[in-house]
């Protein structure tokens, strides 16, 4: 077997549709199996893949047992030289798994590759980043990418200051689609599964990183990854009012609290704080001046 895909589910059953459509018509070179492990929807995806692609391995949880926890559930039954992690919000575009296997066999040097996402309407979307630090969480509070663009120094998240039009080694690349060598996979122990979401990703690359793999952006392998426009429309929405954002900042301390130790990680909270508590005066100082605008109406 080439190459073992996992895709973790939780409601998505029509994304997931389109996402098996797209793997079935696109991967024409290699062997492959796909693997979905379901995180107790309630809409019907596991009845649905029983119906319409019985050739799919289902794993059916009967609770949501995070992202990290049931992509190693997937890997656990793959059988592959490759091993994909890939989100259902995701179309293959071009042959990009073939893509990615074949730069994978060209550089035995990769332990992990990833391809370029775009939106629904061929937009970029920025998938690679440096290691997290209290600089980089600074410079994207500020929005000094905004103020400084195309500074390397400011606009180290995400790599805003790279073209994203060749190919690159990187820290990290965003877990929605990324190759994997399955020895490598298997050496790490799999994803960490403390975290429940966000950071395994990062979590992972750090250790491949720190075992001699390097990690590499493979432009020439598109994929159509929808997920990102629904995170653009909260990014500039207040996180502390939003649930989901809890699961990202328990999962950003235990990374610096795992890799870089107590002070730092004492210094991102720090600074999660300061900036939240900004956001909010900032907030209820528009309000106030709202309130006076329409009273002098």
């Amino acid at each position: 077997m080439d190459v073992s895909i996992v895709i973790v589910s939780f409601n998505s059953m029509s994304l997931l549709e389109t996402c098996l459509a797209s793997i079935r018509s696109q991967t024409r070179q290699l062997s492959y199996e796909i693997i979905v492990v379901d995180n107790a929807s309630s809409d019907g995806t596991g009845q649905m893949l029983r119906q319409k692609h019985p050739w799919v391995i289902l794993i059916a949880n009967g609770y949501n047992r995070g992202f990290a926890q049931a992509n190693n559930q997937g890997f656990s039954k793959a059988s592959g030289r490759y091993f994909f992690m890939l989100n259902p919000d995701t179309v293959i575009l071009d042959r990009a798994i073939d893509r990615l296997v074949a730069f994978m066999e060209a550089h035995p040097g990769v332990g992990i590759c990833g391809p370029k996402n775009v939106g629904r309407e061929g937009q970029l979307q920025f998938n690679c980043d440096q290691f997290p630090s209290v600089w980089n969480s600074f410079c994207s509070y500020a929005n000094l990418h905004s103020l400084f663009r195309g500074s390397p120094r400011c606009s180290r998240s995400q790599m805003r200051f790279f073209d994203y039009a060749s190919i690159r080694r990187v820290d990290r690349i965003m877990g929605c689609s990324l190759m994997i060598r399955a020895d490598l996979f298997k050496r790490l122990g799999g994803l960490d599964d403390q975290y429940f979401m966000y950071f395994e990703e990062t979590d992972f690359c750090y250790r491949a990183r720190r075992l001699g793999y390097q990690v590499v952006f493979v432009p020439f392998a598109v994929i159509i990854h929808f997920g990102g426009e629904s995170s653009q429309a909260v990014a500039h929405q207040p996180v502390f009012y939003k649930t989901v954002y809890s699961y990202f900042f328990r999962s950003q301390y235990r990374f610096y609290r795992k890799h870089y130790g107590f002070l730092p990680m004492l210094a991102i909270r720090a600074l999660d704080f300061l900036f939240g508590l900004a956001v909010i005066v900032r907030n209820i100082l528009r309000r106030n001046g709202l309130e006076k605008r329409k009273g002098l109406q």
